[in-house]
């Protein structure tokens, strides 16, 4: 009998059991919260699937939270937020790229050493960072070549009355007292300097201030007045900071010098300005994190829920998008309260 029962007791046994849920309701609540670790809030949307369809970027009832490179969340709170819809290029330019390249290519593109050399010698200098196939940085090219052009021509006041700009783009440009070098360069041909530069979206425009780069990227509207405005409005910052009047003619005599072809660095410190202008360091303010919490209310169907790296206004780099993350909670249906 001992026997007999030790087998029944270690014996298994395969039991189906079905029941069906007495719950009428035709939606379950799902508690998240959940921390991107190096992914931006602006490029996390939360999609929902389902045998019923797809819902794309829900926000209602979720929030953002924006963290920095430590974990440390922030003091901004993006609350129930689409991601941003931005002016993508500047419609007022007519002309394609191919028309305004006629006279000559003003926004020149770079390569590594072409571009240490250009940080070397601007003390401002705006980079469009872009792949040949994506679809946005092919849209933004005229804006892009127009703002060369007019940067350039601003600088040296060359126009005079004959320019084709806006009064208002023009003045604007004249804000500047620092001439901006406007420059380009294409990812896919010099992907080691753009992994070097932490490129993650295309296209990202980028100002570098004395070799360093100006933080955070530009991510406004990609029309001539929002980027001169930003140019102007970065420049007064610095101009500030070092003194307007004797940092303006240190800049004049570093620009005179490098036209008449005269080295104003020793071999020294030129190595160790191109050593400081790209690096591999890690920088933690380029890698925010994002924290995303709340529930959402989704069909009693199977589906799942989805936290997706994905932008309106850029095309991400797949190797260059981290989405490791934590889950902080996952659960179902109204959250327990402890009673104390």
């Amino acid at each position: 009998l001992f026997t007999m029962e030790t087998k029944a007791f270690l014996k298994i046994e395969n039991v189906t059991e079905l029941s069906l849920d007495k719950n009428r309701d035709k939606k379950i609540r799902v508690n998240f919260n959940i921390t991107m670790m190096d992914l931006a809030c602006e490029y996390a949307a939360v999609d929902v699937v389902s045998v019923l369809g797809t819902e794309q970027n829900v926000t209602h009832n979720v929030v953002k939270h924006a963290i920095d490179a430590a974990g440390v969340k922030q003091r901004f709170l993006g609350r129930n937020r689409n991601q941003r819809d931005i002016i993508m290029y500047d419609e007022s330019i007519e002309e394609t790229i191919e028309e305004l390249h006629e006279d000559g290519e003003d926004a020149l593109p770079l390569d590594e050493d072409l571009l240490e050399e250009v940080l070397e010698d601007h003390e401002f200098v705006f980079v469009d960072f872009f792949a040949s196939w994506c679809s946005h940085c092919r849209k933004l090219a005229p804006t892009w070549e127009t703002l060369a052009e007019l940067m350039n021509a601003a600088a040296i006041h060359a126009l005079g009355d004959n320019h084709t700009y806006s009064d208002e783009e023009y003045e604007e440009a004249l804000r500047l007292q620092v001439p901006v070098k406007i420059v380009k360069v294409d990812c896919v041909e010099n992907k080691d300097l753009c992994m070097k530069q932490n490129i993650r979206s295309y296209p990202t425009l980028r100002l570098f201030i004395e070799g360093e780069p100006h933080s955070p990227d530009y991510r406004g509207d990609r029309i001539i007045h929002s980027f001169t405005d930003f140019l102007a409005g970065a420049e007064e910052e610095v101009i500030k900071e070092k003194g307007s009047i004797d940092w303006i003619d240190s800049i004049a005599k570093k620009m005179h010098s490098t036209r008449s072809g005269e080295k104003h660095a020793d071999e020294e410190g030129h190595e160790s300005i191109r050593r400081q202008s790209i690096s591999n360091a890690w920088k933690e303010q380029e890698h925010p994190g994002c924290q995303l919490s709340g529930y959402l209310m989704v069909d009693r169907v199977p589906g799942n829920f989805h936290i997706q790296a994905r932008s309106k206004s850029h095309d991400l780099v797949p190797s260059k998008t981290n989405v490791s993350h934590e889950v902080h909670e996952l659960s179902f249906g109204e959250p327990y309260i402890r009673r104390v």
